[in-house]
């Protein structure tokens, strides 16, 4: 074997063949991500989790999730914001909450949102629907709720009921 094809082929096994592993790791991760089960499986988050299989609460998640108004990656589709970056942002966010979990960092004494809730979130869903754009209490707010200066939640409560 020459010199060069044993530089190629150990190029190969030492640094192309554990980026591309590590790149498809990287983006499994990221898939599993979205899923209820990713934030079930950690137990800061088993209240949370708990009000949305809950059939008797009366929270927007557990009645988003129990009438199957969302069908798969519940938690992901309201907390991802939707823009370019939105779900890539989303995620590294949720790597955040990892860290958090195995002491990589400081675990707040308490779970808030880290910013606030942005109304596209519900309105990628609910904006194109007909019962809300022409329900009078919508349509005499829309310009505030498109801007974001009134809170789809601010009329939309509890998000979930958490029993701590």
């Amino acid at each position: 074997m020459t010199k060069l094809r044993e530089k190629f082929l150990l190029l190969v096994i030492f640094a192309v063949a554990p980026a591309l592993v590590g790149l498809a790791t990287f983006a499994l991760s990221f898939q599993r991500a979205e899923r209820v089960s990713f934030c079930a499986s950690c137990h800061t988050m088993t209240p949370w989790v708990d009000d949305l299989h809950n059939p008797t609460s009366t929270s927007l998640a557990s009645r988003h999730y129990n009438n199957r108004w969302i069908l798969d990656n519940q938690c992901y589709t309201c907390h991802a914001n939707y823009g370019f970056f939105g779900p890539i942002l989303t995620k590294l966010e949720s790597m955040r909450h990892v860290a958090i979990y195995y002491g990589l960092m400081h675990m707040p004494k308490e779970i808030q949102l880290t910013r606030p809730f942005p109304n596209s979130n519900c309105l990628q869903c609910h904006g194109h629907a007909a019962q809300f754009k022409t329900k009078p209490v919508h349509v005499a707010v829309m310009t505030t709720l498109l801007n974001n200066q009134l809170s789809c939640i601010t009329c939309h409560r509890p998000i979930h009921t958490v029993q701590r």
